[in-house]
């Protein structure tokens, strides 16, 4: 297919044919790597869209995206499905239930499934017995030599959905956000504003990072659009990445970007103190003094600053959001000077009220013309101060508003309407607090807390009350118990990290039937669930004490946090 046939938004990446698109890298099995030009991507993409259509798919449908390990494939298919005006919907299989999966391929009416040589036989199977009429498409496919008709061409309209991405949420079952191709347009400017970078400028961006995660999905996006640039797909972070992180920075002849989460500097840290990282820590130092390393999704306190700055030379660049804020509220502008921006941080880690220490982690600015952002007293329109601003310094609730902001959630008005009021976005559930910097005047926002109920696990937020739903069930299922005989509850603790929380369980056994269980419990529970349970569930400490509930049974975060805070060890 001509790369005229490549949509609008990403024509003018694709002005010169034989410049390099994707190289793409698998890590484990052998399989090596290969590299795709322009033109081959939008070939291998056309192939894709034709595959799609020959299934009827087309304009609105939606096509449930089954990748594990970031695949190359994956990129393709979601621009051959953009070139009919289909929508994927991106899952991580490996991580999902049965019933989850079947979930979220009914919430968005999908009638598609696309899937690579990984996805699992006896799933698959599953699967197709469970939905029937889904219809089933390799990726494969494209590979062979086979006449495909040629699909019509597709012209973005505004308002359209680029993308469904679910996210946990905290409460019940997983949403379905839709983003537009105005938001995903609307991040690529906000992250060429944060990252000082020009349109004429080389390019490249290193994805590690999940592509079913919004952060891996608008990051590869945003290079589609840019012409010279070239993005270096991994398969999943592994040790070697490191090395090849430092050749690709090496022979970069611009601007290296690379989103990761903190947690992968505590890696590199422990492969640089145990001679395991394959390369000499000083090599590796003055090759990443290029890269601007990307971090959200976890607060960036000192430790990690202290660190990235030591192991690269650098400060991190942090970007906050959500996924249905196509993750870019806020950001660290890298055009402020690097002892500006440390102050900046500072600022937060040593900010005080009424005399009293409240730790604030910095997560930027907002991006001029494209986010907006408040810090107020209430969300819930039944609360005192409901949308009302409060001064520098104070802890309120962040609201924003702005072109990065979804349509919705997919086939949900009420969740959708529940957090919108008037253009402003109420779902971060974020509490922050405001400081005007002195030196020019803009608004600096830090995070403090999560006020919902949710663990931060390698960049991925998993909600208590699923994890609890999940894990219940398990212990019933293991132990005979009956739910009626003991209250479980999660929480998320950092314990050996400032920015990754351990799953932390509390049991209260309630029947003597129950007390009898509670040394098998306490030998099997955590090994034998985490080979068993999905991935956000899986336990790291369990410990057997009364949960604190309300009189309405609800439990009492707050308070099993600070028990859990209280007895560590």
């Amino acid at each position: 297919m001509a790369l005229t046939a490549i949509p609008q938004p990403y024509a003018n990446g694709f002005q010169d044919p034989d410049e390099l698109c994707l190289s793409y890298t698998r890590f484990g099995d052998g399989s090596g790597s290969l590299a795709l030009t322009r033109a081959d991507f939008a070939r291998l993409s056309g192939r894709a869209a034709s595959l799609l259509a020959k299934h009827e798919c087309h304009h609105g449908t939606r096509i449930l995206h089954c990748f594990g390990d970031n695949d190359w494939m994956d990129p393709v298919f979601r621009m051959g499905a953009a070139m009919l005006g289909a929508i994927p919907v991106a899952i991580n299989w490996q991580a999902d239930s049965l019933e989850q999966i079947v979930y979220k391929f009914e919430k968005p009416r999908a009638s598609a499934i696309v899937f690579n040589e990984s996805f699992d036989t006896e799933l698959r199977a599953n699967l197709i017995s469970r939905l029937g009429t889904a219809v089933c498409i390799d990726t494969r496919e494209i590979l062979e030599e086979t006449e495909l008709p040629q699909p019509e061409g597709y012209r973005t309209v505004p308002g359209d959905t680029r993308l469904i991405v679910f996210t946990s949420g905290t409460t019940g079952n997983p949403k379905g956000v839709m983003l537009t191709w105005e938001n995903y347009a609307a991040n690529a400017a906000a992250l060429e504003d944060m990252l000082a970078i020009r349109p004429e400028d080389p390019l490249d961006l290193v994805v590690v990072n999940p592509l079913h995660h919004t952060n891996s999905s608008a990051i590869t996006d945003w290079g589609l659009r840019r012409a010279n640039t070239r993005i270096h797909l991994f398969s999943r972070y592994s040790t070697p990445w490191w090395k090849a992180l430092q050749e690709i920075a090496d022979m970069a002849p611009g601007r290296v970007v690379a989103p990761v989460v903190a947690r992968h500097f505590d890696f590199l840290e422990e492969l640089a103190g145990s001679g395991r990282l394959g390369t000499d820590p000083a090599d590796l130092a003055e090759s990443f003094s290029k890269i601007d390393f990307l971090i959200g999704s976890a607060p960036v306190g000192p430790t990690t600053v202290e660190r990235v700055q030591r192991l690269t030379g650098r400060l991190p660049v942090v970007r906050f959001g959500s996924t249905e804020t196509c993750l870019q509220v806020l950001g660290t502008p890298v055009a402020l000077a690097p002892g500006h921006r440390l102050r900046i941080f500072a600022d937060g880690w040593e900010h005080r009220r009424n005399d009293v220490p409240e730790t604030g982690y910095w997560i930027g600015r907002e991006h001029p013309g494209l986010t907006e952002c408040r810090i107020v007293r209430a969300i819930d329109p039944g609360q005192p101060g409901f949308m009302e601003d409060l001064p520098d310094g104070v802890p309120g609730y962040l609201v924003t508003r702005g072109r990065n902001l979804m349509k919705g959630y997919v086939n949900d008005d009420a969740r959708t309407a529940a957090v919108f009021k008037d253009g402003w976005y109420l779902g971060l559930e974020d509490i922050c607090f405001a400081l005007t910097d002195p030196a020019d005047g803009s608004r600096n926002f830090y995070w403090m807390s999560r006020d919902s109920a949710l663990i931060i696990r390698g960049g991925s937020n998993y909600s208590c009350e699923q994890i609890n739903e999940e894990l219940r069930t398990w212990t019933v299922a293991r132990y005979g118990l009956h739910p009626d005989e003991f209250i479980l509850a999660s929480a998320g603790i950092k314990i050996g990290s400032e920015h990754e929380d351990a799953c932390c369980v509390t049991i209260e056994l309630l029947t003597d039937h129950a007390r009898s269980l509670q040394d098998e419990i306490q030998g099997s529970f955590i090994p034998e669930s985490r080979a068993q349970v999905s991935k956000g569930a899986k336990p790291d400490r369990l410990r057997f004490a009364p949960v604190p509930v309300n009189f309405k049974g609800a439990i009492l975060l707050a308070e099993l946090k600070k028990a859990w805070e209280n007895n560590r060890d």
